[in-house]
């Protein structure tokens, strides 16, 4: 039985491995903060939110075939946050038991499996009538083979037969054994019969009553023959015990992947109803095939740092058809690394079937995303800046393949700007020639005006500032200046002084252009 929450029949060897970069993206896109608003303080809803999201699909198929789930998901929340509470009492309750189970002793092992046995079943059933209630209002291909397969494999007769079968196997009036007699007397060809059912009235009893049969009666104190009997009984049920100890092991496997499917559903509801609690705007995307689709997004905002300070950060908008090469320049403090972490947000986020936060947002699949931040000295660096960064690229190069989307926000900023920006061209040279994408932020517009009119097609940004410094923190598209306004951060620390009145800041020249 498989649960289909995630992955249509039949599809599953296209899940992934958590890639090799995990810790980079987590860190560079600020995901956990992502991740503990969707666990709501559920450890295990943490560990899987965090598996699903990093372990991005590359087929658009499954993509959407997630996407139908989420939003029947969405709009019966109730069912999904009851099935995910009865699977967990269930299991916690199970654990329990099996936690007394000693395998050496089958009788032990027989009655404690039934016991677990008794418990899944009475989960399922509890699953099974909610969802047949709210079979009308689900719609998506996966939760409707869900419940259908629960309300078809678990029905009333299935649960009732099972039962009784499970109760006849507590054994009320003793263990029945067919065996015969070995070598030197040695009994051997042990096998459980199931014993007669006795009529319940007297009469009927009176009248059941077999022909006298020979019996033996073992002493009180005889010890040697009591161990002998114990011995029998355990080899009597051991094959019983072991075929119902691995059929409640089956069953839990399936519960146990109803929980982490669902679970994931749940921390989606989680994170869905915080956005929309600060009247943030989400959005189900559309994932592309088509690596020349371009990039399109409305209202794209940063989902971590809008969860931080609890309300819409800025949004922004483009409608780019060529975004193999996309470059974000302008004043220092402007939004520019913001809309890049938005971007890289989106993309992980598009790629295993959630919402996005943005009113809209389209682009293609990418065969995998990989992120490369500037990082600040500190005491646990084994080497210098530039060192440092050369081996995160090595390592990024070693690993990707065509149709990567890369993710660069100041990358080589720790040498200087020419030197930066010829080393940066190389790069982003041979990654364009081997077929992948790159948004790259940067401060140095040498860099990103060597390729005004350049046969890549590049996109231009550019973080917006007022005649009178002020950020907007709306990066629109436009051509790079030469000037980050870094007279502007002096200002604001130092403040005006008689030394620098000479100095003339450049404005925002050239025309912006509309998204």
């Amino acid at each position: 039985m498989n649960v289909n929450l995630l992955f249509r029949e039949g599809t599953y060897a296209t899940s992934r491995n958590i890639p090799w970069n995990s810790k980079d993206l987590e860190k560079d896109l600020d995901l956990e903060t992502i991740f503990n608003v969707m666990a709501g303080k559920d450890t295990y809803v943490f560990d899987v939110c965090q598996k699903t999201i990093l372990k991005s699909l590359t087929d658009r198929e499954t993509i959407i075939y997630r996407q139908d789930v989420l939003k029947d998901a969405i709009d019966n929340q109730a069912l999904v946050r009851e099935m995910y509470s009865t699977i967990v009492n269930a299991v916690t309750e199970a654990r329990k038991q099996r936690f007394w189970i000693n395998n050496s002793n089958p009788e032990f092992a027989l009655h404690e499996s039934i016991s677990v046995l008794k418990i899944y079943l009475a989960a399922l059933e509890k699953i099974r009538e909610m969802g047949r209630a709210a079979l009308p209002s689900l719609h998506s291909e996966g939760f409707r083979q869900l419940i259908s397969m629960i309300i078809h494999e678990f029905n009333q007769e299935y649960i009732g037969m099972v039962s009784g079968h499970l109760e006849s196997l507590h054994f009320p009036r003793g263990i029945y054994v067919r065996g015969g007699i070995g070598m030197g007397n040695s009994l051997t060809g042990y096998a459980l019969v199931v014993p007669d059912v006795r009529p319940d009235k007297i009469m009927e009893r009176i009248a059941h009553i077999r022909e006298p049969h020979y019996t033996y009666v073992l002493h009180d104190r005889d010890e040697n023959g009591g161990k002998a009997l114990a011995d029998m009984r355990a080899r009597s049920i051991r094959e019983t015990a072991e075929i119902v100890s691995e059929s409640a092991e089956n069953v839990l496997a399936f519960i146990d992947k109803l929980k982490e499917e669902i679970a994931f559903y749940v921390g989606c509801l989680n994170l869905w109803n915080n956005l929309r609690s600060i009247g943030a705007q989400v959005s189900f995307p559309v994932p592309e095939n088509d690596t020349k689709s371009g990039t399109s997004y409305e209202g794209i905002y940063d989902v971590a740092l809008s969860l931080r300070v609890h309300k819409t950060a800025v949004g922004n908008s483009l409608h780019a058809e060529s975004d193999s090469i996309i470059f974000i320049t302008g004043a220092n403090k402007g939004g520019k690394s913001t809309l890049l972490r938005a971007i890289g947000q989106a993309q992980l986020m598009m790629q295993c079937g959630m919402f996005v936060a943005a009113e809209s947002f389209s682009t293609y699949i990418a065969s995998s995303i990989c992120t490369h931040f500037k990082r600040e000295e500190d005491s646990g660096m084994v080497m210098g800046k530039f060192d440092e960064e050369m081996s995160r690229l090595s390592a990024i190069v070693d690993h990707i393949a065509v149709g990567s989307r890369l993710f660069f926000n100041e990358s080589f900023s720790s040498t200087n700007v020419r030197e930066g920006s010829e080393l940066a061209m190389e790069v982003i040279n041979a990654l364009l020639a081997k077929g992948m994408k790159i948004i790259f932020v940067t401060h140095f517009n040498e860099l990103a005006e060597s390729y005004i009119g350049s046969v890549h097609r590049p996109t231009f940004l550019r973080a917006e500032r007022l005649e009178d410094g002020t950020r907007t923190f709306k990066v629109l598209r436009a051509d790079p200046i030469p000037t980050s306004f870094g007279y502007d951060i002096f200002l604001k620390v130092f403040g005006e002084t008689t030394e620098f009145e000479g100095i003339e800041q450049l404005g925002n020249s050239g025309d912006v252009k509309p998204p």
